[in-house]
């Protein structure tokens, strides 16, 4: 599961940390240009994770066994593919909820079809880096949570991409949850009564100008999350 975590890792930082919208921006422009340097992204994150891991076998798809870094450009391609293929916003009734998980959920699918799980002899443990699944869980608490969130106030309001301001104050806030939950202890049950509260107080005095749907189930979501990683540190 080493390689797994990483090309995981790998996939959210291509995706929902150095563009998302800007890979649209590009594409509308020039499509094939937006589809080469989404996939060139990716590469690059993926050789750069699992650089020990490139010539080894992998067994991709559970047909043949090929070396690691033809199996990331497969998967690269596969991924540009996805990305172009699963576009229902607008067009279906929960069109962008829809294409958030179909598209997500394919291309973990394929990593995990492909990846060499012999690799997690080395530690015997599923989550075995822990910097990884940190690094994992905070982009997940903050950006990759943001965006479902963002999917389901444009199928329901039709909102469009939050300024920049806005995506900084709510990442702050479910990063902020998120790290919390990964005091040792039972201080941060204290702690993260009185962010809640704090955060609470904010929406009040209009500070955060949010739904009550995105708000809790942001805060909900980046608590989830928080435990899942606070029990890779403390239980294993």
């Amino acid at each position: 599961m080493i390689v797994f975590w990483r090309l995981f890792l790998a996939y959210f930082l291509t995706d929902f940390v150095f563009f998302h919208k800007t890979i649209n921006q590009i594409r509308n422009e020039n499509r094939a240009r937006g589809m080469i340097f989404h996939g060139i992204v990716f590469l690059l994150w993926s050789f750069a994770l699992c650089y020990g891991y490139l010539t080894m076998k992998w067994p991709f798809l559970e047909v043949v066994d090929l070396p690691g870094w033809v199996c990331i450009v497969l998967f690269g391609m596969f991924h540009v593919f996805t990305d172009e293929f699963f576009q229902f916003g607008g067009r279906v009734k929960h069109g962008f909820v829809l294409t958030f998980f179909l598209k997500n959920m394919v291309n973990l699918l394929f990593l995990f079809l492909c990846v060499p799980f012999h690799a997690l002899y080395e530690t015997g443990n599923f989550f075995a880096e822990p910097w990884i699944i940190f690094c994992a869980g905070l982009i997940c608490a903050t950006r990759v949570l943001g965006w479902g969130l963002l999917a389901f106030e444009q199928d329901r309001y039709g909102a469009n991409y939050v300024t920049f301001d806005e995506r900084l104050m709510l990442m702050m806030v479910r990063s902020i949850f998120f790290l919390i939950m990964l005091l040792p202890g039972w201080r941060w049950t204290v702690l993260l009564a009185v962010w809640l509260g704090a955060c609470i107080y904010a929406r009040k005095i209009r500070l955060m100008d949010i739904s009550n749907f995105v708000f809790y189930l942001g805060a909900v979501g980046a608590v989830l999350i928080g435990f899942l990683v606070r029990l890779r540190f403390y239980l294993v």
